[in-house]
């Protein structure tokens, strides 16, 4: 059973849609970042927006395989990976936790921080709509 249309893959479609608006600011620099206040929290709310997006299909898949959804971003995105519709917790992991991060240190984020996953790390939320799209409710890849 393939990945059902709906909330699923609407949530792709956000995450999809955030890419691509995040790459219009490449390259970025610590800088740019430091100087306008727009583009910085532009960056910050669009990368929250994508990996909050990350941890609702892990959760809703969790959900749809008629399992308990975890307490924690994290540890559904670990479910995942054991329920094999995605291949590595690296470097999902890594987004939930900058998540946390920027949740927690909302006063002030490390710009670098935001250069560095814009300028390298968008490919992994691509990977993951991938993986995620190329994953079968019933555990087949």
């Amino acid at each position: 059973m393939a990945i059902p249309n709906g909330a699923i893959h609407r949530k792709l479609l956000l995450i999809e849609q955030v890419v691509m608006e995040l790459r219009t600011l490449v390259p970025v620099t610590v800088a740019d970042l430091e100087k306008d206040w727009r583009t910085r929290r532009a960056v910050e709310r669009s990368l929250q927006v994508a990996v909050e997006a990350m941890i609702d299909v892990c959760q809703r898949l969790i959900s749809l395989r008629g399992l308990t959804v975890p307490g924690t971003g994290a540890e559904s995105v670990g479910l995942c990976v054991e329920l094999g519709a995605l291949t590595s917790v690296e470097p999902y992991r890594r987004m939930v936790q900058f998540r946390n991060y920027i949740v927690h240190h909302y006063e002030m984020v490390d710009p670098a921080i935001l250069a560095e996953i814009v300028n390298r790390r968008l490919d992994d939320f691509e990977n993951f709509c991938r993986e995620i799209q190329a994953y079968d409710l019933e555990g087949n890849r």
